[in-house]
């Protein structure tokens, strides 16, 4: 059934912008039918004699993303394997719950289910160091490249450290590529960056920190002054950062300079 009003408006729009970061993502993998409101993704196999493609085809509701959830149409291995029990049981996962963005979250799921050979094995992700009382409080500032945040989920995990006034300040942009910025207690900002990086990223890069520098090092300044600060556009989060020489950093660090 369709939606009217604002839901409706809401759910094209958000629609419309996680498709395009899909397709720049996947320029060669990912197909929508906007009439049938199917996406398809196709996935070349890595193992030796075999050409066929891995494929997902999931069916998006109306109200998504809003309300609901996309349905699993089709999931097949390379080898012709039936693979739409499983893949769904997958899906189930609390992290991609309905009400958000998750289609990038449904892919590398997907992609996971896969034989080793259909997919390059996953990197081991360090879990995240519990902080001790009295570790370092020396200042400490990470700048990361994502190739993609888009995730609800991971973007409030980004805004929210696990610990309650943890004195971190920063600012993250969401969307293609993503980007954060921490500044604060060493150890805090450690263990902050830890627990992200246990999330699943298709590419999570630390572009810069200041424990590789041999410079005397201070918190960065933001135009907030507490807090971790969503916002949207490349050019918002260098004009969050207040020093001259810290904005030359950060435009350097992901490849601008």
């Amino acid at each position: 059934m369709d939606l009217a009003g604002e839901d409706g408006n809401e759910a094209a729009a958000r629609l419309e912008a996680e498709l395009e970061l899909l397709l720049a993502m996947y320029p060669d993998a990912i197909t929508f039918s906007s009439r049938a409101r199917e996406l398809r993704y196709s996935h070349p196999t890595n193992a030796p004699g075999l050409k066929a493609t891995a494929t997902l085809v999931l069916r998006l509701p109306d109200a998504y993303p809003v309300r609901d959830f996309p349905e699993v149409i089709s999931a097949v291995g390379s080898r012709k394997e039936d693979l739409r029990s499983v893949t769904k049981t997958a899906f189930e996962k609390p992290d991609v719950a309905p009400g958000e963005e998750v289609l990038d979250a449904l892919v590398l799921c997907f992609q996971e289910l896969l034989s080793p050979q259909d997919s390059p094995p996953e990197q081991a992700v360090p879990h995240p160091t519990p902080l001790s009382p009295g570790r370092d409080v020396r200042p400490k500032t990470v700048i990361i490249w994502l190739h993609h945040l888009l995730n609800t989920n991971k973007r409030k995990l980004a805004l929210s450290p696990s610990m309650s006034d943890s004195g971190i300040v920063g600012v993250t942009k969401p969307g293609y590529p993503g980007v954060l910025v921490f500044s604060g207690p060493g150890a805090i900002v450690d263990s902050h960056v830890s627990e992200l990086r246990h999330q699943k990223w298709q590419a999570f890069e630390v572009r810069y920190d200041t424990d590789d520098e041999s410079e005397t090092k201070s918190t960065w300044r933001f135009s907030h002054d507490k807090g971790i600060r969503e916002v949207e556009s490349m050019s918002d989060v260098v004009q969050a950062i207040l020093e001259p020489e810290h904005r030359e950093l950060f435009l350097s660090s992901i490849g601008v300079k």
